[in-house]
This record gives C-alpha cells, sequence and structure tokens, in this order.
C-alpha cells in the first residue's frame, strides 16, 4: 500500500481549496494518506475523516516525514520550505506547480494559472492519476456534534434567532488587509441591519477581537461577538448554524461555503470566478474593482434580498 503525503498551505481558505482532492485520493487510492499543516488547521483535515495522519508544521519536521519513508508527495504549498522538505526526505515522486521557486526539486510539474484556487490543486490532483474530483468544498468537512451543541447553546444564551443572525466578518488574514473595507461602513450595515430586525453577529479569529470590539462599540445597537476560543472547528460550527454569511474575500467565507451557509460575498481585486465561495451559483456576489468602492446600500440590498421585504 503506497503512502502519499500532502503538503498544504497556510492559510484556511487554501486548505479548503485542497479537500476535493484529498477525498479523491482517499476513494480512489489504495494509499495511506498523510497531511503536513499548519497545526492549527489540522482539525479540519482530522474532522473530515479523510486523513491517516497528521504531520504538523514546525520543529524538526523533516525528520518525522522522513521516518514516514512515504511513496509519493503532493505539494499544494510551494514555498522553499515544502519543497525542499519533500526533497530531503527522499520522497521519490514529488508533484507540484511549476510556478514554484525550487520546482527544479519536484520529479512532476503542473503549470499554476492565477492564485491557489480548487481548479488549480484539482490539476494537481489529476497530474497524480485521480480521475474523479468534486468541483466544490461543499460537504466534504464534517463538524463534530460537541462544537455544534457548544455553538447553539451560545445562541440560546444569547437569545439569537438563528433564521435571522447574520454572520458579518470584517477582516482578512494579516497579509490580506487589502481586501477588508472601510470599518464605517461595516457599522452602517450593522446599524440597518439592526434597525431591520436582524441579529447582527460579528465573527472572526481569536486575534482580531480587540478590533471587533472597537467596531461593535460604535453601532447604534452592539452586535454580538463571536471568536472561535477553541479552534477553528468551534469557528465552523457557528458559521453552519447562521442564517446568512457576510463579508470579504477570506477563509471565513470559504468556511461558511464549506458547511452548506450562503454567502454574501465582497469582492475588491479579487476574482471570485476564480476564488469566490463554491459552488459560485449558490452564493451572491458583490464585485467592484476596488474594495473601497463598494457603499453599505450594495450590502443591506443584497442581504434583504435573501429574505424577502423586512
Amino acid at each position: 500500500m503506497d503512502k502519499i503525503v500532502f503538503f498544504h498551505m497556510n492559510q484556511l481558505g487554501d486548505l479548503l481549496f485542497s479537500l476535493p482532492v484529498i477525498k479523491s485520493a482517499k476513494q480512489e487510492l489504495n494509499a495511506k494518506i498523510y497531511c503536513v499543516v499548519n497545526p492549527a488547521l489540522s482539525p479540519i483535515l482530522i474532522s473530515s475523516g479523510l486523513v491517516d495522519g497528521i504531520i504538523p508544521k514546525g520543529g524538526n519536521f523533516i525528520r518525522n516525514i522522513r521516518k514516514e519513508k512515504f511513496d509519493k508527495a503532493v505539494l499544494f504549498s510551494e514555498s522553499p520550505s515544502s519543497l525542499i522538505s519533500a526533497y530531503f526526505s527522499g520522497i521519490k515522486e514529488r508533484t507540484g506547480f511549476e510556478t514554484a521557486s525550487l520546482s527544479f526539486l519536484l520529479t512532476r510539474k503542473v503549470w499554476r494559472s492565477g492564485v491557489p484556487s480548487l481548479f488549480n490543486n484539482a490539476a494537481l490532483g489529476l497530474a497524480i492519476g485521480l480521475k474523479t474530483i468534486q468541483s466544490d468544498y461543499t460537504g466534504i468537512l464534517s463538524i463534530p456534534d460537541g462544537n455544534l451543541n457548544s455553538v447553539k447553546k451560545w445562541f440560546e444564551e444569547n437569545n439569537l434567532d438563528v433564521l435571522r443572525t447574520v454572520a458579518i466578518s470584517v477582516g482578512a488574514s494579516r497579509k490580506r488587509q487589502d481586501k477588508c473595507l472601510e470599518e464605517n461602513k461595516w457599522i452602517e450595515v450593522i446599524d440597518i441591519l439592526s434597525d431591520r430586525g436582524f441579529d447582527c453577529v460579528l465573527s472572526g479569529a481569536c486575534w482580531e477581537r480587540k478590533f471587533l470590539i472597537e467596531i461593535a462599540e460604535k453601532c447604534k445597537t452592539m452586535p454580538k461577538l463571536f471568536t472561535a476560543e477553541n479552534g477553528v472547528l468551534d469557528s465552523g460550527a457557528f458559521l453552519k448554524v447562521c442564517g446568512l454569511f457576510v463579508g470579504t474575500d477570506s477563509g471565513a467565507m470559504h468556511l461558511a461555503a464549506a458547511v452548506g451557509t450562503k454567502c454574501v460575498g465582497v469582492f475588491g481585486y479579487t476574482d471570485p470566478l476564480q476564488i469566490g465561495p463554491a459552488p459560485l451559483e449558490r452564493h451572491v456576489i458583490i464585485k467592484k474593482d476596488d474594495i473601497s468602492q463598494v457603499m453599505p446600500e450594495d450590502i443591506v440590498s443584497k442581504i434583504i434580498a435573501q429574505y424577502g421585504v423586512c
């Protein structure tokens, strides 16, 4: 039985883009599947039930890779550390993107078109012989009952109507702050929605909590805050329970789509046709050439349309 190791990127959205390939590999190949991943994101893969082992990034993880004696490596990541690790771990077959700076360390190269995406990752899957790869990530991620029950209890304690709760994600990763909409516009969106009877919840990562509190305190009706103190699966559970997700191009948007929640995605320079919530036709997109061109009424009108006249 072959052993295959997948090298993942460090961001949540990028990890979710890899799930269809992992699922197909699990179903089609008679192989043991391992993943090299950011430790904070490993619960996503573990809960999916698709992997046989996790190798956390950090420390001397090359030694941990080498001792497993993998037959093949698939590199979603183009980072030099990933390619060097695969090479010096003695893995004979190494498939990755030709656009990687150290692509000469690969034994099979696939061209990457644009940014990391479901489409590009599927090309890697096809290159290793996979036949049928799901076109989106919906339905692959499994949220444990414990996380769901904890979130449902949080909703009850805060007297929130699930069907009228809008999860609002105003942030992006630390390296992608240029995707963000100005906070005064989000405040106006929250004020209008609150006046119309919606329950707004500002959601984000733990490191964003201070920023989210500052926004909430400026709103006429202070929204609730949800930051996943117990990790990414709590975020997934929260987004699954919510009636609607609203936010910019981010890992949170993709997580919401992956657990089946409808998204109103706000895009500036990034292309929703390439990296929008999937499947794109299920969601609502607001796209401007520059994120600063998006106005509060653009967002509110799309939200209202999902619920009818309020």
